[in-house]
């Protein structure tokens, strides 16, 4: 809204600045960290009195009881923050930016009903079913596929809608054409339940998701930009480079969070938050058809979600025993005696390697 009004000035002899996606993503930045800063403690409160806390899991000798009682659906506060900050620093007449702010909306929304049933329940377990969430997944993932791979609505170049980079190899390109839908359903799916899983310690989930989207932010900025994206030998996606002004408004919400949520966390994501990053972040790696890319990236959150297929799926229903003391990974860490500080800093250390061996990937090839 506010990069309308200032190109709007711009015409009758303002400041000619704020044109260009740097100047808006640090704004964007800024303005995230900063509204969540100012949001949080009063909505952290107003949760508290309205009795909006966590009923946590017993996990036999792993002691979550001092957690139970803090404030949930902590998601609100990036999603506010990061929403209120791309909605005013974003191009609104950019198609990129309406299908991310579709998809974080949609998710967030999602997550918010999980988290209500369970506080209504006053059960963890009692949410939606996993069928329902995988469902909603699906359903998007199928809508993106297909925007993606429909000539007629797709922002892409000819054919680069349905076309999958292949990192650390020159020219490698798959093209999946209508196998998109399928692709698009699952990649979704991948992305919201790796985060949710992800998500079980004070700011486990976050510092990685941070990442990936600034991974996500530089290759947008690439593939938008002619000069770049010819240098770097990528497909040019015109008007992409938006992507990078929203990133940077859930990147700055994400920090701006990071506050409150450090250990011990004043308010949890909840699944308002793990779906709508998670939502968001699949969502805008499609976007800039830097799928495999944003693996790498989140390395991380495929390590949990295999930890906790190999334990409920091999171990217990295709072995009959537990493999793992604890799934996923990091409760695995917290069982064995680690504390759980110390196993949150060590995964952002892998998240922060996994990130800079991604953006390798720019140049070897």
């Amino acid at each position: 809204m506010l990069y309308l009004l200032m190109r709007a000035l711009e015409d009758v002899g303002g400041p000619a600045v704020f044109r260009y996606v740097t100047t808006r993503s640090a704004l964007a930045f800024i303005t995230g960290f900063i509204c969540v800063l100012i949001v949080g403690r009063p909505l952290i409160n107003l949760l508290y009195r309205k009795g909006i806390r966590s009923f946590e899991r017993t996990y036999g000798d792993i002691n979550t009881t001092a957690k139970t009682g803090t404030p949930i659906m902590g998601g609100l506060l990036m999603a506010l923050g990061g929403l209120g900050a791309a909605f005013l620093w974003c191009d609104l007449t950019n198609p990129f930016v309406w299908v991310l702010f579709a998809a974080a909306i949609y998710f967030a929304g999602f997550g918010l009903m999980d988290d209500y049933l369970k506080v209504r329940h006053r059960d963890p377990d009692r949410g939606l079913s996993r069928t329902t969430k995988l469902v909603s997944q699906i359903v998007f993932g199928l809508a993106i596929g297909l925007y993606l791979a429909w000539p007629e609505i797709s922002p892409f170049p000819a054919g680069a809608g349905t076309q999958i980079q292949i990192p650390f190899f020159k020219g490698a390109i798959i093209d999946l054409r209508y196998g998109i839908l399928a692709w698009s359903a699952f990649y979704i799916a991948y992305h919201v339940n790796a985060v949710n899983i992800t998500d079980g310690m004070d700011g486990l989930a976050a510092v990685p998701a941070i990442l990936v989207f600034s991974v996500i932010a530089i290759f947008a900025y690439i593939a938008g930009n002619v000069q770049l994206s010819d240098h770097y030998l990528y497909t040019f996606i015109p008007r992409s480079s938006e992507i990078t002004v929203f990133c940077a408004a859930i990147i700055g919400a994400g920090l701006g969070f990071l506050w409150y949520v450090c250990h011990p966390a004043s308010i949890f994501l909840g699944d308002t938050g793990s779906l709508f990053i998670g939502g968001t972040l699949g969502t805008a790696a499609l976007m800039i058809r830097q799928e495999l890319v944003c693996l790498v990236a989140g390395l991380i959150f495929l390590i949990e979600l295999l930890s906790t297929f190999v334990q409920e799926q091999v171990g217990f229903r295709l072995l009959k025993r537990r493999l793992m003391p604890r799934a996923p990974l990091h409760h695995a860490f917290q069982h064995r005696g680690m504390a759980e500080s110390k196993v949150v800093v060590r995964f952002w250390i892998i998240s922060l390697i996994c990130a800079a061996t991604s953006l390798l990937t720019i140049k070897f090839r």
